[in-house]
Formats: C-alpha cells, structure tokens, sequence
C-alpha cells in the first residue's frame, strides 16, 4: 500500500505598511542626522575626555582608560580624534555644510594631506565624484591622486565643481537647505526640510536642530557645476509622503 503526502504550500501573506506620520517623519529624519553625527561626537568626547584628564579618578594614562572603559584601542581613538579636526576644517567651507562626511573612515585619508587647503580640494574632489557624499575608498583615490603630484598646477583645480546655489523650486521632505543671505533672522543658516505646511513655506530643521517655518522663496539649494558644464545636485531629498504635510 501507498501512502501520498499532500504538501500544503502557505500563500505568503502581504501586509500593506501604513505610511510614516508627519511625527514619525520628523522622528526619523532627526535620528538620521544623529546617526550621522554620531562618530564627530564620539570624537569631540574623547578629545574633551584626553585634554581636561577626566579619566585621572580611574586610571594613570588615557589610553588604558579608553582600552578599559570603551574597548577602544589606540588606533581607533586616535582617528575618531582626528576626525574632528577634518571635520571642523570642512566646516570652514560654506559649499561643504550639507555634504560634510558621515563616518570616521572617509575623514581618515583627508588627515594625511598636510594642509587644511588640500584637504578641503580632496574632498571638493570627492563630492564631485560621486556626486554627493563620498565613499571611504573614492576619497582614499582622491587622496593618492593628490599625494602623487608633486604641485598642485592651476589645470588641475579648474577640474574640481563650482559650487552655487539657486533658488528652490521643488522642494522635498528631508532635503538640505539653505536659507538666503537676505532672510532678516536666519541669514545663509542650513537645515533640512521635515514639513511642507502649505504650498508657500517649508519647516526647516535648522544646524542648531531647531525647527523654523521659512518661506520656500527665502529657501535655495546647493548644486555643483564641473568644468564640463555638467550640473549636479547631491541633495535631493526624498519624495514627498503621503500624509506629511501637503502633497505636491
């Protein structure tokens, strides 16, 4: 006698995900932004934490202190530390305060170039390659590239972009912003848009990540320009969602 066995297969079952809420979108967009800050905080503690000798109650040296406390080795807090010092002299550059990096590993080969100008083209460099904020590797390539020439000659930097921005004319829920040098209270400050009440104003969460209601004809947006002629903008947000403030 045979004995058959029926396989019953489940038919996968599809759950339709509500959409973010105007809330949930705010939530989402500012974690994202801690996220990204996160490895430059971590560098500015351990810098305060080895400058003010705040480790002095526990331990003898900083580095046994942060081997213990963190299970950090000296090399890990020595670039976490020194990529606050790139960071901070990217800062320098307005065309940089929307792409500055998001990770300890793309600052690291900026702190072998020996002058923050070089450090500040490298990365110029990098954002135009691709075409928003770099890689670890496409700025390692950068970086090589500049250490193998010998001078920097006046054809090789007409090759990095021309950074300029323009007036915003789509403007989309997370994209970085910058509000003109005409604006009475927030003069050429940058945030990033987490609401769009109406079709004539944006909520805009500023540096300081405080959250203002700006005009969209006071807003504009970074764009590069390479010596092609070709034009780029590496902050374009993300679509709008429905249910987030007004649908364009």
């Amino acid at each position: 006698m045979e004995y058959g066995v029926e396989m019953v297969m489940n038919e996968p079952t599809i759950v339709e995900l509500e959409p973010l809420s105007h809330d949930e979108e705010r939530e989402r967009l500012h974690l994202e932004r801690k996220v990204e800050r996160a490895f430059y905080e971590a560098g500015v503690a351990l810098q305060t934490l080895r400058d003010k000798k705040l480790y002095r109650s526990t331990h003898s040296n900083f580095r046994d202190y942060c081997q213990q406390r963190f299970g950090f080795g000296k090399s890990a807090v020595y670039y976490l530390i020194g990529a606050v010092d790139i960071v901070d002299n990217l800062k320098k550059c307005p065309q940089f305060v929307d792409i500055l990096p998001t990770t300890e590993s793309q600052c690291r080969p900026l702190k072998s170039l020996k002058t923050s100008e070089l450090q500040q083209q490298a990365w110029q460099v990098a954002v135009e390659k691709a075409q928003g904020i770099p890689s670890a590797k496409i700025v390692r390539e950068v970086v090589n590239q500049i250490k193998g020439k010998k001078t920097t000659t006046k054809n090789s930097l007409q090759t990095t972009p021309k950074i300029e921005y323009i007036p915003l004319e789509n403007p989309k829920i997370g994209q970085q912003v910058r509000i003109c040098r005409a604006h009475p209270l927030f003069p050429k400050l940058s945030g990033t848009i987490t609401q769009l009440p109406n079709k004539r104003s944006a909520v805009v969460e500023l540096e300081n990540q405080q959250p203002e209601l700006i005009n969209l004809k006071d807003l504009e947006i970074q764009r590069m320009v390479d010596s092609n002629g070709k034009v780029t903008s590496p902050n374009e947000g993300i679509n709008h969602v429905r249910g987030v403030g007004l649908e364009w």
